[in-house]
């Protein structure tokens, strides 16, 4: 039986960021977690990014307690305070998925996944159908044995997934060299690390919440050293262990047209071969797609029909702002927009 332990909470100087709940798995591993929102809100299950952790978040936390959402955040071994799982796979996720959601008393949940974590967001619907009600990524890279993966990548995202495939302990050493200094000086890699990124990722990484949050996230998924991250890069250079075709929970894959980090083939590509996946190409946009649209992409993977007026009345709560339904084209599976006169080729 997994078994709770004393929730670790943040002293004062932490003043802001959800508690950290710590979860025994029945194999012995700790599971690290936050929660945001209503308690008793409809379940959504974050997967952050690579490098990322359990304080991912993109609003302030009375946006999702508003919202009627309960998002629970865990995370990945190795990050964090969660231990590590030698060897892991990327179908060994789901499982923790599901024991986290049956020790909270959740029978079913929408998933939500944040660039590299869309993968863990589509292994869940693909191996605990059962469990997953919607699921919704932004900037989700597809597999990188396809060719022209990694096309039109910057060139960091590039090099991360040539050695997680062809010179794993080339890996190791640079991400054990570098993490030391990251989480020494977690703001300076924020900053130069995205040096070259498109203007409408650059608008919100300038602004000092957001910045400021991105190199908490990041010390903390490095708190440990790297080998979470590298155990992420390694997962998403090697094959999958299943099959996107047989998936059949709802999928929408949110894309910015100007992402370099993952390029919008990844999106078509996922949307191609998803069955009844929609693919909402967002025109200007870049990496941070969900910044921009955190309210619609919430209601999107609670399952809660689409409403503008509704996503409209709720608060400006910085760094969040609401989108609008209309900034983003629904694209079918063929490619074509749904809304021919919306279509972004």
């Amino acid at each position: 039986m997994a078994a709770h332990d004393r929730p670790v909470v943040f002293g004062p100087a932490d003043r802001g960021k959800p508690a950290t709940h710590v979860l025994r798995l029945r194999d012995g591993r700790r599971l690290a977690y936050t929660e945001l929102g209503d308690p008793d809100g409809v379940p959504v299950v974050h997967q952050h990014g690579m490098p990322g952790s359990r304080l991912e978040h993109v609003a302030e936390p009375e946006l999702y307690r508003l919202m009627g959402v309960r998002v629970i955040t865990p995370d990945r071994p190795g990050y964090g305070l969660s231990d590590p799982q030698p060897r892991r796979r990327l179908l060994d996720w789901p499982s923790d998925v599901a024991e986290l959601a049956n020790s909270l008393g959740i029978p079913r949940f929408g998933i939500t996944g944040l660039s590299g974590g869309g993968i863990y967001a589509l292994a869940c619907a693909a191996a605990i159908p059962q469990r997953v009600t919607e699921v919704v990524v932004t900037g989700c890279p597809g597999p990188m044995q396809r060719a022209g993966a990694l096309a039109g990548m910057r060139f960091m995202t590039r090099a991360g997934v040539w050695l997680g495939s062809r010179a794993p302990w080339l890996l190791d050493a640079g991400a054990a060299v570098l993490s030391g200094l990251v989480r020494r000086y977690p703001r300076f890699f924020v900053d130069h690390f995205n040096d070259g990124i498109p203007p409408a990722d650059r608008r919100w990484l300038s602004m000092p919440s957001v910045n400021s949050g991105a190199a908490d996230t990041i010390r903390e998924a490095l708190r440990p050293g790297a080998w979470g991250y590298v155990q992420d890069i390694r997962v998403l250079a090697r094959p999958w262990d299943f099959a996107l075709e047989d998936i059949r929970v709802p999928v929408q894959l949110w894309h910015g047209d100007e992402d370099r980090v993952i390029p919008l083939h990844h999106g078509r590509y996922l949307a191609s071969v998803i069955p009844g996946a929609t693919l909402r190409i967002c025109p200007g946009e870049a990496h941070m797609v969900m910044w921009n649209h955190l309210a619609e992409i919430l209601m999107a993977a609670a399952g809660m029909p689409p409403h503008p007026a509704r996503t409209r009345e709720l608060p400006s709560i910085s760094p969040v702002t609401a989108g609008s339904f209309d900034s983003a084209a629904d694209v079918r599976p063929d490619g074509h927009s749904a809304h021919p006169e919306n279509e972004v080729n």
